[in-house]
């Protein structure tokens, strides 16, 4: 019996790693083709979910890092609204980004989770997409005014590779 419990444990120490490894391997392909897999990589590697997930539920996990990230702008914006030093056009502009992103990018993240769930690829892709507008008008109606927040459109590039790697592993289906 004692003999028995050894080799199980044995096993499952040796094969448990390999396993790991190549669940690994998996997420690394499935992020290799957008354009910065790093940041993809990271996302996955957030949610311990990853490792087990097929490429819809990596797609999946990558959407619901973009909900997360859209919840930072989105926060980031509104701290940036009430410290009161912006007027006049870029206070506008960041209200509509603010709206944009609260209302019309939520709602479109939210379609494209269900959509993903339903197989329904190419609207997943589609919400998306629109999702994704929003925060690409936001960035440049606030270069357009020539606001200046390093962090803010760190944080819009970064909504970016994500919507991109996304959009990429859907595609793929």
């Amino acid at each position: 019996m004692i003999m028995m419990i050894k080799f199980l444990l044995l096993t499952f120490l040796v094969i448990s790693p390999i396993s790991i490894r190549a669940d690994k391997d998996y997420m690394v392909n499935e992020c290799h083709n957008a354009q910065v897999p790093a940041t993809c990589m990271q996302c996955l590697e957030s949610d311990p979910t990853s490792v087990s997930a097929d490429a819809v539920g990596i797609a999946g996990i990558v959407i619901n890092c973009l909900d997360s990230h859209l919840q930072i702008l989105t926060n980031n914006i509104t701290d940036i609204l009430s410290s009161k030093k912006n007027k006049g056009e870029v206070k506008t502009v960041l209200e509509d980004c603010k709206k944009g992103m609260s209302t019309e990018a939520t709602t479109k993240l939210s379609e494209a989770k269900t959509s993903l769930k339903t197989g329904d690829y190419d609207k997943t892709g589609q919400s998306l997409k629109l999702a994704l507008g929003v925060t690409v008008s936001c960035g440049a109606n606030l270069n357009s005014v020539k606001f200046m927040s390093y962090e803010l459109f760190s944080q819009i590039i970064i909504y970016l590779q994500l919507s991109d790697a996304a959009l990429r592993i859907i595609d793929r289906f």
